[in-house]
């Protein structure tokens, strides 16, 4: 690593910490996002808490330049929401929020936003998502029993460009009640220390945890796929099945072509332009061949390649392959 590798990374340990003390000691409260998110993951995070990667900190820092970008836009267009805002559960202190924009409008309506930066725009709101906003408004209800709250969710693509608002979130007294219970067993594991006393709730965002690996949710493949993801997953496995129609569609297409245009032709119409021509043969190397007969010269040029990530998804009424 290069000097400037290395202070680059401690400088980002630093702007991790300057980014984040608006929210406090987070060993002394529970926030919405932990009620949103997985309970055991909540737990564990201060029961045994990992010092997060340079990429993970660089994602943080992504977040916080985003929330100031979007700040920026909205006051130079004669906005100017609130930041950062706290809000605590009246009976229950330990529980509270952190608001990233609240606007207050003339008419007394308040609307919670709550940004969240991703790599491509989901075509649906993340149900963590969901659930923390309604965290907040319902919070935010309890201070202000006669405002008109309201809440939106703004998800930023910053390498795209793009951005999409899901708006229209309303105040729910049953779906919040259920949050605040849920936040009280966070509570109870804590002190109790105890990070078994509180069940995982499997999503999107495992694969990300520090915790994956000793989850009982995910030991020995016993993980029900949560509803989320099985939706991804169906909707993965009815694409590769529309990508595999293509692919035939044109292989019958361009064979059709090639009825007109043989193996040599050049021409073109109004709209397109057609040409068609023979591709010379080309010599390839047997690794099977290489590997059994000159086993010297194959570990002499043998290169490692990099692993990868599999994907298989198939209905469970699949026959085995």
């Amino acid at each position: 690593m290069s000097k400037l590798q290395a202070f680059l990374e401690y400088a980002l340990i630093q702007k991790s910490t300057q980014d984040s003390r608006h929210l406090g000691d987070r060993s002394k409260y529970i926030g919405a996002s932990d009620i949103a998110g997985c309970p055991r993951k909540a737990v564990m995070s201060r029961l045994h808490p990992v010092e997060q990667n340079a990429a993970t900190l660089m994602r943080f820092a992504r977040g916080h330049a985003a929330e100031g970008l979007v700040d920026s836009i909205f006051r130079a267009g004669g906005q100017n929401p609130k930041r950062e805002v706290e809000v605590r559960h009246p009976k229950y202190p330990w529980l509270r929020c952190h608001i990233d924009f609240l606007f207050v409008g003339k008419n007394g309506r308040v609307h919670i936003m709550e940004l969240k930066t991703t790599n491509g725009i989901p075509e649906a709101p993340y149900a963590s998502w969901v659930n923390q906003i309604h965290v907040q408004m319902g919070l935010l209800e309890m201070s202000f029993p006669d405002a008109e709250i309201g809440g939106s969710i703004l998800a930023v693509d910053l390498n795209a460009g793009q951005w999409h608002e899901f708006n229209n979130y309303k105040p729910n007294e049953i779906l919040f009640e259920h949050l605040v219970e849920k936040g009280q067993v966070i509570k109870s594991a804590l002190d109790a220390t105890k990070a078994d006393a509180v069940a995982p709730e499997p999503g999107l965002l495992c694969g990300y945890c520090d915790y994956c690996g000793t989850c009982p949710a995910h030991l020995d493949g016993a993980c029900d796929v949560p509803e989320e993801v099985e939706i991804l997953a169906q909707q993965y496995l009815e694409t590769s099945q529309a990508k595999k129609e293509c692919d035939n569609r044109l292989k019958k297409l361009k064979s059709d072509i090639y009825g007109f245009t043989g193996t040599r032709f050049k021409g073109a119409s109004d709209a397109l332009f057609i040409a068609a021509f023979e591709v010379g043969p080309s010599e390839a190397v047997d690794i099977k061949a290489l590997r059994s007969r000159y086993p010297e010269v194959y570990e002499e040029v043998k290169s490692e390649r990099a692993g990868y990530i599999r994907l298989d998804i198939k209905p469970r009424n699949a026959k085995a392959a």
